[in-house]
C-alpha cells in the first residue's frame, strides 16, 4: 500500500559527474549527498540522468542524496561506461562493482537497485555479503518463476520506423501517456536521447538477452544465502515483474518485506519518486515496515 507522501521540493547540491578508470574500464558515475554511503544501480529504463551528462539529480536520486552519500554508476554500455565486451555473466558484474567500491575506498554500503540493477544488487549481496549493509530491490528483474509468463522485453523496445515509443511505454509505465513516460520515451525523441536509449539497450542485452530474458534459473534457490535485511518494492502494474515474482523474492530472502505501489509500472522511481524514496529512506534508517521500530 502506498503511503501518503507530500511532494515537497528537495534541495540538494548537484551531483559530481565523474569518469573513473577502474581496472582499465571507464566508469561514468554521479556522486553527491551526505551521510552513509549508498550504491544505486539503475535499471533498463536508464533512469540515472535528469540531464545529460548528469548535471542534475533525477527527482528520486535527489531524495536519496538528501539523506545519503549516493554513488550512482552507469552500468557497462550506458553513458560512457565501457568494457561491455568483457561482460558475459553476472559474476563479471559483481567483480566490476567490487572493483568500483574498492576504487572509491568504500566499505560496506547500502545497495539500492532498480530493474536490472535490482538483479545485480541481489547478486552482489549474495556473492559479496560483507560489502552490503541493507538491500533494496525496486521492481527487480532476475528471478525465474516456473509457469509465470513475462512479456519479451527486447521485442517491445526494438527500433521501429513508425509508431514511436508507444509500445515500450506501455510495457514500462502504468500510464504510457503520462508525463513520466513521455519524458523518458517521447515519440519525437531527439538524436542524442536516441543514442543513449539504444546504447543502453545494448548494455542490457549483454546480460538479459538469453531466454527467458532477464531471468536466472539459479538465483531463486540461492536467495536464502542473502542474510542482510531487504526491502522489495513493486509497482502493482509492473508487467516485467509480476506479483508472483515479487512474492518469490520475499519468500526466498530470509529477512525481506514487500511494499507494492498502486498505479505504478516497471519504471517506478520515475513515476512515483517521492513515494519510493520515502519507503527506501525509512527502511535504510531502520524505521520502515518490517523493522522493530517501523510502521506496519
Amino acid at each position: 500500500m502506498r503511503r501518503a507522501v507530500a511532494a515537497l521540493a528537495v534541495r540538494v547540491d548537484p551531483p559530481t559527474h565523474l569518469a573513473l578508470e577502474v581496472k582499465g574500464r571507464t566508469v561514468a558515475l554521479l556522486r553527491g549527498g551526505a551521510g552513509d554511503p549508498l550504491l544505486y544501480l539503475h535499471g533498463v529504463c536508464a533512469d540515472l540522468w535528469s540531464s545529460f551528462p548528469g548535471t542534475t539529480w533525477t527527482p528520486f536520486l535527489a531524495r536519496l542524496a538528501a539523506a545519503f552519500d549516493v554513488v550512482a554508476p552507469a552500468l557497462p554500455g550506458y553513458d560512457v561506461s565501457g568494457g561491455l565486451e568483457s561482460f558475459d555473466e553476472v559474476e563479471d558484474y559483481v567483480f566490476h562493482l567490487e572493483d568500483l567500491l574498492d576504487e572509491l575506498v568504500l566499505g560496506p554500503v547500502h545497495v539500492v537497485g532498480h530493474s536490472l540493477g535490482g538483479w545485480l544488487a541481489a547478486e552482489l549481496a549474495l556473492r559479496r555479503p560483507a560489502m552490503v549493509r541493507r538491500l533494496v530491490l525496486v521492481d527487480p528483474l532476475g528471478l525465474h518463476v516456473p509457469g509465470v509468463a513475462v512479456p519479451p522485453f527486447f521485442a517491445a523496445v526494438a527500433p521501429r520506423g513508425l509508431g514511436g515509443f508507444a509500445e515500450p511505454r506501455r510495457l514500462l509505465f502504468a500510464d504510457p501517456e503520462g508525463d513520466a513516460a513521455l519524458a523518458a520515451l517521447p515519440d519525437g525523441m531527439e538524436r542524442e536521447q536516441q543514442l543513449r536509449w539504444f546504447g543502453g539497450l545494448a548494455g542490457a542485452a549483454r546480460l538479459g538477452w538469453r531466454a527467458p530474458q532477464f531471468q536466472s534459473h539459479k538465483l531463486a534457490r540461492r536467495l536464502d544465502r542473502i542474510s542482510v535485511p531487504a526491502l522489495v518494492v513493486r509497482g502493482e502494474q509492473d508487467l516485467l515483474v509480476p506479483e508472483e515474482h515479487a512474492r518469490a523474492w520475499v519468500a526466498g530472502l530470509p529477512s525481506a518485506t514487500l511494499v507494492e505501489v498502486p498505479d505504478a509500472g516497471h519504471c517506478l522511481p520515475a513515476e512515483w519518486p517521492e513515494v519510493v524514496a520515502a519507503e527506501v529512506v525509512a527502511f535504510l534508517a531502520g524505521t520502515g515496515p518490517g523493522d522493530p521500530a517501523g510502521e506496519d
